[in-house]
């Protein structure tokens, strides 16, 4: 079968996920270079093709973990873009020294302004209008998406019933404590996919962030974070995994009858696009009052 010897390229922000085109600032005070009034900067994972393969996987495994998806989207406050530029990894980036900036309201960048994604982020309307809005209200930031609005989403991107995992197929794939290392990063990037309201002691998913265990910043698919490791899995070690838990056809009719492959195809630019940092820079229009 065709579906079976596709390999797809890194792009998964998270399951799976994935900015600057520009280069990496060599002193802080660069970093800020042209993100004033006119730009916001953004997680991959909030970009349209790379929410919806996420999602689509997401919801594939688990739908009421699929739920916890942030159904908005949030700028990263600058003081925050600016370290992890200089901090790809979010090493030197603790949260504990930028919590401040995520309590205040404005910390998700100018609700009023309306941004647009640079070409290679750029997605089909008829698939761009599935992905997160941008927050109006200050506790639409890291609201999850909730599993009525996460069945909708499902069934516009022609998800059937048959083709989601039983609970035991389910626990299979993620594996039990201690897991092997694969399905180790699976566990962990799902987690990090789904850190909302309710789903996390310090939510961030409107940002596309997480907190490491040592306590830093980083986006998701950050050098070394398990949503961007999770792309090597594409190469044939997730359809085994499927296989030895009985649910690869399962996959494979995802792969064929949902638009996951052309989403994929999409979003692998945009995610290139924003190494090594996982930022990507919108361009805005006007400003709030």
């Amino acid at each position: 079968m065709r579906t079976r010897t596709v390999v797809i390229p890194s792009v998964i922000s998270a399951i799976v996920v994935s900015i600057c085109a520009v280069p990496l600032a060599a002193e802080h005070g660069q970093a800020s270079r042209s993100h004033g009034t006119t730009h916001e900067v953004y997680a991959p994972s909030v970009t349209p093709a790379i929410y919806l393969v996420n999602f689509l996987l997401l919801y594939l495994a688990n739908p009421d973990l699929a739920a916890y998806m942030p159904a908005y989207k949030a700028a990263i406050p600058q003081p925050v873009v600016d370290c992890l530029e200089q901090n790809p990894t979010g090493t030197g980036c603790p949260y504990s020294d930028y919590a401040q900036y995520f309590e205040n309201p404005h910390g998700g960048g100018d609700r009023n302004r309306e941004c647009f994604w640079p070409d290679v982020c750029q997605e089909n309307a008829r698939w761009a209008r599935m992905a997160p809005r941008k927050f109006r209200q200050t506790g639409d930031i890291n609201e999850p998406l909730g599993r009525r609005r996460a069945d909708q989403l499902a069934h516009l991107l022609g998800v059937e019933a048959s083709m989601i995992l039983t609970e035991v197929e389910y626990q299979c794939v993620i594996g039990i404590p201690p897991r092997p290392p694969d399905r180790e990063t699976i566990f962990r990037c799902m987690y990090n996919l789904t850190n909302s309201n309710g789903n996390a002691a310090i939510p961030l998913s409107s940002y596309g962030l997480n907190i490491t265990e040592e306590g830093n910043l980083r986006s998701v698919c950050a050098p070394g974070a398990p949503c961007l490791e999770f792309n090597a899995l594409f190469a044939g070690g997730l359809e085994e995994i499927f296989a030895e838990c009985g649910c690869l056809e399962k996959f494979l009719r995802v792969l064929a009858e949902t638009p996951l492959l052309q989403l994929i195809e999409d979003a692998n630019p945009c995610q290139e696009s924003g190494e090594p940092a996982c930022l990507i820079e919108t361009t805005c229009a006007g400003s709030g009052p």
